[in-house]
């Protein structure tokens, strides 16, 4: 609930200060080199010819300013070290001039050829420097301009902060999980890993930018922050320096003006080096002469330091160095180098200025991303309404489905949307997100089921029959039909569905039609159950269910990975296709072969990814006990030439998709096996998700480590942090890989404890049970049911 609410405020702050932070981050990045820039587009202005010329001596210089703006009034007079860079002049306001920000009225500074005295023309630029100054500052827009700013200030901060917990990794102590930038993602994926991703690289600039750039937004922030540092607030009033009965005006133009030169040297006998400095002439008769000036390499362009000379001695009154403050005065004199990134040099102020040109794009992926969310809630609430997933109505149908490799899950949304078009309002869960007590106040079930292996139920579902026991006992109210899903080779057909059908009827809930059982796809039986919903909803319900269309692909190569190997050859087939093919790790691919004057499809765990830019599966070749060929692995392996044009489907399998986060993932798997596995690591290091552990067993090290080199790869570049491996033929003793999982007991508790996910492809004769009953005696009954219930136990094994 917090995390959800947390979530709300980062979007909706998002949407609104991110507009306003999208133009004070351009303007800021355009700021980030202004001297530079007008430097290099003044050339004669901004940088002067030295050519062996003599420098005028400071009274010279304000003499002959004072002679060509003889109605003008000189406060300061700045000196640079760099003797191709200008003298300037700062002039004190003229009579009736406007007061600007913050009330005070404001002189003009002139730039001044230090050679000859002459008032050189006015940068080209300064004028859209100083409307980006504005922009940045309040937005061109006064006091409301200003607020506006602040406030959206506070809300970079915040953005801050709620991005760091939003997207806190599983694994925080991985660098990469926080920082490693997935190029290949594509659509909201790519968007969100932008967003999150760019962000946490920049999270410590746009918190440094954000907290000093308050600074000059709220006045009650920057007496805030003088107060923890210790240094007393500049005085924003008129200049109140010291008076000293009977001692001369020391100014241009005055009687004394020699005395400028004697105040100099007296500023060189206390500083001998400088890289600029700037005297501010006395504005009344015995005010202090103060001399600001910065070393010959300053920390930062406000690292400066301040020497005051007594009017008429000259005596040093005080002398403040930047280098002898404390940590808290110097932040506070570096408040703008901090903000700008120059505090730390040229890489700083390179990194500042990229996060400020960059402020846009997390707007921009913001509003997408708001966008495309907003766009899905839409549909999902058109879905939902056209389902009718009301609470309330005794004609609202429930769709569950129990699903291992995705087949049930298609055709239960499949007959959603069948009887929406016929009117009914429908709603669909996963059958194990119900229970005893929802099923009392369900009044039509359909139930869509698969049975597993042996009749067993799919993974996500096993602990639906247990949890009956835990509610009322009568469910008289609720009539059901159910659409078994099995394959008659295995002894308990439609087991699972066939066991549901039994609980529901002994508590009391009555079939609205009888059970229909599908064997393999048969497209008559999922006629049968389309004529039962027609009945159903009294009109005529249309829709596809033969699944997704055959294509053709081309068998383009075909090599044998284990020749020697004491087990049955294994192939690795590689097909490619001239259409669009797309699917996930964890998908399976339907082939289509004739075989016996039939037509036969037998099913292959996809090893690759659609990145790869081909289709690879391993199939080991069968030989019947008559010593005839199986009729997948014969064809595929031994009588199709290469080139040959091969019936293939893609069926999505969601349940053995990778898990979306990066939690850790356990991978079990034998023999073929080792081919969904592959496909699952080959997905996971894309997305840089590195705690993956493999453990495998086939019959022979030397002859069956398949992607034995390629696995190797993946676990020298961390993205298998470990491979435990069982070939039972190469020593006296068997050894299999649920012998493997036994020995690491501890292990496996902590990996699972940590959030982990097993997933297990291969042998459902041997290896998966094994490796189950291992699951079992560690985590008990409830914890492996719990665990599959999850979604963190799923398996692909045949």
């Amino acid at each position: 609930m917090f995390k959800n609410a947390i979530f709300q405020l980062h979007w909706f702050f998002g949407i609104t200060a991110g507009l306003v932070l999208a133009a004070v981050g351009v303007t800021g990045a355009l700021l980030s080199f202004q001297q530079p820039l007008l430097k290099a587009f003044n050339p004669g202005v901004l940088s002067v010819r030295a050519d062996g010329r003599t420098v005028l001596t400071p009274e010279e210089l304000l003499a002959r300013v004072q002679a060509a703006q003889p109605k003008r009034k000189p406060v300061s007079l700045s000196l640079s070290g760099d003797p191709s860079e200008p003298a300037k002049v700062g002039f004190a306001p003229e009579p009736g001039a406007k007061p600007g920000p913050g009330g005070r009225r404001r002189g003009e500074s002139r730039y001044v050829d230090p050679y000859d005295g002459r008032l050189l023309a006015k940068p080209r630029g300064e004028g859209f420097f100083r409307t980006s100054m504005q922009i940045h500052r309040w937005l061109a827009a006064g006091e409301v301009g200003k607020q506006i700013v602040g406030a959206s200030t506070v809300a970079l901060v915040f953005f801050c902060l709620s991005g760091l917990y939003l997207r806190w990794p599983r694994r925080w102590l991985d660098w990469r999980a926080w920082l490693r930038l997935d190029w290949a993602q594509k659509g909201r994926s790519f968007l969100w890993h932008l967003h999150a991703v760019l962000g946490t690289w920049l999270l410590a600039a746009y918190l440094l930018m954000s907290l000093t750039g308050l600074y000059w937004s709220y006045d009650w922030y920057r007496d805030g922050l003088y107060t923890l540092t210790g240094k007393p607030a500049p005085d924003e009033g008129p200049r109140r320096g010291g008076q000293a009965a009977g001692v001369p005006n020391v100014s241009a133009g005055s009687s004394s003006a020699a005395s400028v030169a004697e105040a100099f040297r007296a500023f060189h006998a206390a500083v001998p080096s400088y890289a600029n400095v700037t005297l501010r002439l006395p504005e009344k008769p015995g005010q202090t002469l103060e001399f600001s000036y910065q070393d010959p390499e300053p920390a930062h362009e406000r690292a400066n330091n301040r020497l005051e000379l007594a009017a008429g001695t000259l005596a040093v009154v005080t002398h403040e160095r930047y280098a002898d403050k404390p940590i808290g005065q110097k932040l506070m004199a570096g408040i703008l180098p901090l903000h700008s990134g120059s505090f730390f040099g040229l890489p700083g102020l390179v990194l500042f200025m990229l996060a400020s040109l960059l402020m846009p794009l997390f707007t921009v992926t913001g509003w997408l991303l708001y966008l495309d969310r907003r766009r899905k809630k839409r549909a999902a609430r058109a879905a939902a309404a056209a389902v009718g997933d009301e609470a309330e109505g005794d004609d609202a149908l429930l769709i569950a489905y129990a699903s291992q490799t995705g087949t049930a899950e298609r055709l239960a949304w499949q007959s959603a949307a069948a009887l929406r078009a016929a009117g009914q309002r429908v709603r669909v869960r996963p059958l194990a997100a119900l229970d005893a007590t929802m099923l009392s106040n369900t009044r039509r079930l359909l139930l869509v089921a698969s049975t597993f292996g042996e009749g067993e139920a799919p993974d996500a579902a096993r602990a639906f029959l247990p949890n009956l026991t835990g509610g009322p006992a009568s469910l008289a109210a609720l009539r059901f039909g159910i659409l078994a899903l099995g394959d008659r080779h295995y002894a308990e057909f439609c087991g699972f569905a066939r066991a549901i059908e039994i609980r529901l009827r002994r508590q009391g809930a009555h079939a609205l039609f009888d059970t229909i059982e599908v064997d393999d796809g048969d497209p008559l039986a999922l006629q049968a159950w389309q004529e039962r919903l027609s009945v159903l909803c009294g009109t005529r319900v249309h829709g596809d269910w033969s699944g997704p269309a055959f294509a053709s692909w081309r068998l383009v190569e075909r090599v044998c990975l284990n020749p020697g190997s004491p087990g049955a050859p294994v192939y690795r087939i590689v097909l490619r296709t001239e259409e669009h093919a797309d699917w996930q790790a964890g998908d399976i691919a339907e082939i289509r072969l004739p075989a016996a004057g039939q037509t036969v499809v037998r099913e292959y765990s996809i090893a690759s990814l659609p990145q790869d830019g081909r289709l690879e599966l391993l199939v080991r070749l069968v030989r019947k006990h008559d010593g005839t060929l199986g009729a997948g692995s014969g064809a595929l392996c031994q009588r199709m030439p290469i080139g040959s044009a091969i019936a293939l489907r893609i069926r999505s399998n969601p349940g053995f998709h990778a898990p979306a986060d990066d939690r850790p993932l356990i991978l079990v798997g034998n023999g073929t096996g080792i081919a969904g596995l592959r496909a699952l690591l080959k997905a996971r290091a894309r997305a840089g998700r590195r705690r993956n552990w493999l453990l495998f067993g086939e019959r022979s090290a030397a002859h069956d480590f398949h992607f034995d080199a390629e696995l190797r790869a993946l676990q020298a570049d961390g993205f298998l942090e470990r491979i435990d491996l069982a070939f039972s033929r190469d020593q006296p003793e068997r050894l299999y890989v649920q012998s493997l999982l036994a020995a690491e007991t501890q292990r496996l508790r902590a990996w699972i404890d940590e959030g982990a996910a097993v997933y297990v492809c291969g042998s459902l004769d041997g290896m998966a049970p094994g490796v189950e009953a291992v699951l079992r005696a560690e985590l008990g009954t409830d914890g492996l049911e719990r665990l599959a219930a999850e979604g963190r136990y799923r398996r692909d094994v045949y």
